[in-house]
């Protein structure tokens, strides 16, 4: 939990620190339920960029946690940075590093390194689609402590859609993985503002792991209904 709220004061802080200089989101959603289940959950997720004539910067964090009967079931964290170089005719080259921790998918840290090319399959006024692909290197310590390096192919698409001046529906898709293994992640979510840069957001994600550790199931979901903070 700890975590948790370090992750928030920095989301918080980087936002208003450099409103000039980025553009982004911090995103927090909490259930509680009690009576005959008393259980919890709390998804913080913060995206920061900051998009300039030849370099765009895009950092991402997110942690997850829930509780059934004071009991910890899920507890994940994850940070990527992402630099696009934007000096090609079509599209733009990239380099990524991303970490991941989900010590109850059977790893305590992930960490990727993946250089590549990304462009967009779709700009309109109201519609963006745009995809990725690269290729890099992965670092994994599952919860024994066992070391795995291997090399990774990694492709990513994202579709946003502004309904209406106050709605947005998003759908994202991203996979990365080799012999190793693939992460594949899936976000379908529906965005309403509702007064200024604060918005309501309802969501379902999927994160298949292919090869999921003896125990372990392969898919979680989740459906998270947040409020969304802009600047």
């Amino acid at each position: 939990m700890r975590k948790i709220f370090i992750l928030i004061s920095l989301l918080a802080f980087s936002g208003a620190a450099s409103a000039q200089d980025w553009s982004g989101n911090t995103e927090l959603g909490f259930v509680q339920t009690g009576g005959n289940t008393d259980t919890s959950s709390l998804n913080v997720k913060g995206k920061a960029i900051n998009d300039g004539d030849d370099w765009r910067s895009t950092v991402e964090a997110g942690a997850l946690q829930s509780k059934d009967t004071g009991t910890t079931t899920s507890e994940k964290y994850n940070f990527s940075i992402q630099e696009d170089w934007k000096g090609l005719s079509a599209g733009y080259l990239f380099v990524r590093l991303g970490y991941e921790q989900d010590k109850f998918g059977g790893y305590n840290s992930r960490i990727s390194e993946t250089v590549g090319y990304g462009f967009d399959i779709l700009k309109s006024d109201d519609k963006q689609w745009n995809a990725e692909v690269g290729a890099g290197a992965r670092q994994t310590e599952d919860v024994a402590g066992a070391k795995v390096s291997d090399t990774v192919v990694r492709a990513s698409t994202v579709f946003n859609w502004k309904i209406s001046e106050v709605a947005t529906f998003s759908q994202e898709l991203k996979t990365e993985g080799g012999k190793e293994g693939y992460i594949t992640n899936s976000i379908t979510a529906l965005t309403n503002q509702v007064a200024g840069n604060l918005s309501s957001k309802v969501s379902y994600a999927v994160q298949n792991n292919s090869k999921a550790p003896a125990g372990k199931k392969a898919s979680d979901t989740i459906f998270a209904a947040s409020l969304v903070f802009s600047y």
